[in-house]
């Protein structure tokens, strides 16, 4: 379970399914970037293009034979992750379905209606752009296998 802060003001307008974005409260251009830096500096990931989003989207990959994720954890092929291009400035992760529900409570993201992954909302300032790095910094522990969820049996 994640203990995310409700994302303040009203959810931005999202279409979709094909292509499944953001129409409304576009993050920053700068902070778009900033974003992707962090995400393709992230070890072992490569930068190929997308399998499943619209042309232009800029898409991560790890190779077979890094980590240990499951299936679930790849939208298809070893892609994880990928940011829309600068018009839209969303993105699309993958997370274990406790924590997207944690995502689509806290109003950061909405699931993808057809695919196994979920829309982030693009960052609309600096504190935004922190908690959705940690956000991708989850979907790469869960892409590589290294992510640790809590036991129910432990609690």
């Amino acid at each position: 379970m994640l203990d995310l802060p409700t994302r303040p003001g009203p959810v931005p307008e999202v279409f979709g399914p094909a292509p499944h974005s953001q129409r409304s409260q576009i993050a920053p251009v700068m902070l778009q970037e900033e974003l992707w830096q962090r995400m393709r500096a992230l070890p072992f990931v490569f930068m190929a293009p997308t399998l499943t989003s619209v042309p232009h989207a800029r898409s991560l990959f790890i190779p077979e034979g890094i980590g240990s994720g499951p299936d679930e954890a790849f939208q298809r092929g070893r892609e994880w992750a990928h940011i829309h291009p600068h018009h839209d400035g969303s993105l699309h992760i993958t997370l274990p379905e406790t924590f997207k529900d944690d995502v689509e409570k806290a109003t950061w993201g909405v699931r993808h209606p057809e695919q196994n992954s979920i829309l982030i909302y693009g960052p609309r300032d600096r504190a935004e752009l922190e908690l959705i790095w940690q956000l991708v910094q989850l979907s790469y522990a869960y892409a590589t296998g290294t992510l640790r969820q809590a036991d129910p049996a432990e609690d």
